[in-house]
């Protein structure tokens, strides 16, 4: 008996992927502090490198803003996301939303998933590596907007779509790598900076592709075609009048198709499968990411 194949575990980014957070923190800042950053002035996600001050007053407004109604009013990408979800449910992928938000705003959250994204079926808070959790749950692709992550998660040998929205997203482009390369090529260098030196990629690796788009997401997941698309379908020779004009055939070769058993054949091409058929099927691995 044939065993259904496994499904297929998508690993999906909140923030920045799914919502925008981004927006949203920008807003509460330059109302609660009277400045004018705009989300083009982030090129990290270490916040106080951009709005300055420390390390833990940055965590501390962080903390601020998620006790505030700017993080209540968080909105979803409009860029085909929750579409591009439904469809990749449909088609029995497993879909899990991953978040590195602290856990004291754990239930805001599920809340906003619910709302906004329903058809997810786990929502993983990370405490650790987003690398470990991938392994903990096995998942075959993550998509995410961080570069770090997806660095990290590489090495796994999983797929990486590393979502750049309209290509505006300039904290995962490939200048912020080679600046990070750089930092660690001063001549004075520790032990521990020349460590880090040699293990700092210089590229993105082959499995990491960059989705400037939720379409874009969604095309890499192409649907897959009937395994009837090409068929052969006996069809009984009806054509009597092409029969007659056939005068110089020989008796026996008329004979032949006069016979009322005799069939020929017709190629049908069958249109591809609809959403009700084509969770029949397995996906099956192809040159995109997933089929």
């Amino acid at each position: 008996m044939h065993s259904k194949e496994a499904r297929k575990v998508i690993a999906v980014d909140l923030d920045q992927t799914l919502a925008h957070t981004l927006e949203s923190l920008v807003a509460w800042h330059n109302d609660t502090y009277a400045t004018n950053f705009h989300v083009t002035d982030f090129n990290t996600y270490e916040y106080w490198k951009v709005w300055g001050g420390t390390r833990e007053e940055s965590c501390m407004k962080i903390r601020d803003f998620y006790d505030s109604s700017y993080f209540d009013r968080i909105q979803p990408i409009q860029d085909f996301a929750l579409e591009a979800l439904k469809m990749l449910k449909r088609r029995h992928f497993t879909l899990v939303i991953i978040t590195s938000r602290q856990q004291f705003v754990a239930e805001k959250t599920k809340r906003f998933v619910d709302r906004h994204y329903p058809d997810s079926e786990q929502l993983e808070y990370v405490s650790k590596p987003k690398s470990v959790i991938c392994q903990e749950i096995g998942v075959d692709v993550l998509i995410d907007d961080s570069l770090e992550h997806a660095f990290d998660c590489s090495t796994l040998g999983i797929d990486i779509l590393l979502y750049d929205r309209q290509g505006q997203y300039i904290w995962n482009h490939d200048d912020i790598l080679k600046k990070r390369h750089a930092q660690y090529s001063a001549p004075t260098l520790t032990s521990t900076s020349k460590r880090l030196y040699h293990q700092t990629p210089r590229e993105l690796s082959k499995n990491v592709h960059r989705m400037t788009s939720w379409k874009e997401i969604i095309a890499q997941f192409p649907k897959p075609s009937s395994p009837l698309r090409y068929c052969y379908f006996a069809v009984e020779d009806q054509e009597d009048d092409e029969e007659e004009e056939e005068e110089d055939s020989c008796d026996s070769e008329q004979h032949y198709f006069d016979n009322p058993n005799y069939y020929g054949y017709e190629t049908v091409e069958v249109e591809e499968l609809s959403a009700e058929e084509e969770d029949e099927y397995p996906l099956y691995r192809d040159n995109r990411v997933w089929v």
